[in-house]
């Protein structure tokens, strides 16, 4: 392959082409301005209501959705239904807390709820590119590789944790675990961090690990397991440890014990020394 040809590949491999879908034109105007300051973004179209972003989405072939859960014509779930195969990676927008459960449950990358700040829509943003990233190196494996992590018909899925019961008070309410930034330990506890929020729940590190899915979820230090489309950067320290800082600016310390498996999980992003 040629140098330029080189050069235009990985050009296009680092930019992430997004499609907007609100009916409030100062939601679509917030969104926009965001993503606008954003070099690695190009904003392929901004649509009011469903019909026009399934046209948008035939014609424009975008990398990541940014769609309204309540479109008028199409709502919005029924757009990411119609275009599962097509874009991989989706932020659903909702005035409304109540659909969370189901926007993850369809696989979102991320879930922004209205009235948001611009620190929490960049957020969205970092995971939709984390998750574009991750969609892209599965493509590029070689096949033998994607052939040998495929599930033959009749072996069944491993079964992973899905939701954690907290206890708030005397209230129990349950958290999805895909929304979870880290989880650390805390004497016989393990303390689960979402966003600003931490709960308590009783459990050790080790049992705990053993119940979450790898590919999204790895263990950094004894202490400490992140969700892995919540990193944003890490950066080595002295003596053979990293740094590693998520999405929500929060550092954290990578002991070089655990360096081997945070690169296993790193591969499906191609990282490389």
């Amino acid at each position: 392959m040629a140098t330029d040809s080189i050069y235009a590949v990985a050009y296009a491999q680092s930019r992430f082409r997004a499609l907007i879908a609100d009916d409030q034109p100062a939601a679509r105007e917030a969104i926009s301005r965001v993503l606008g300051d954003d070099d690695s973004i190009e904003i392929v179209s901004e649509c009011s209501d469903g019909k026009e972003a399934l046209a948008a989405i035939a014609e424009h072939a975008p990398d990541m959705l940014f769609v309204d859960v309540q479109l008028p014509e199409v709502p919005g779930f029924q757009v990411v239904e119609s275009s599962r195969e097509k874009i991989p990676a989706v932020v659903f927008i909702s005035a409304l807390e109540r659909f969370a459960a189901r926007a993850f449950d369809a696989h979102a990358a991320d879930y922004v709820v209205k009235p948001f700040h611009d620190k929490r829509l960049l957020q969205a943003v970092e995971r939709a590119k984390l998750r574009v990233q991750m969609e892209r190196s599965r493509i590029d494996l070689p096949s033998a590789a994607r052939h040998s992590t495929a599930v033959a018909p009749n072996q069944e899925l491993p079964k992973y944790l899905e939701r954690l019961a907290l206890r708030n008070g005397d209230r129990i309410f349950f958290q999805k675990v895909q929304l979870v930034d880290s989880f650390t330990s805390a004497a016989n506890y393990v303390q689960v961090h979402c966003g600003a929020q931490i709960h308590r729940m009783r459990s050790t590190m080790n049992e705990l690990e053993r119940k979450l899915d790898s590919r999204q979820f790895v263990r950094i230090h004894r202490c400490t397991i992140i969700n892995i489309e919540c990193l944003r950067e890490f950066r080595p320290l002295p003596h053979g440890d990293y740094m590693v800082k998520l999405v929500d600016g929060k550092e954290l310390t990578m002991s070089r014990n655990y360096r081997q498996r945070f690169r296993s999980a790193l591969s499906a992003l191609s990282y490389t020394q």
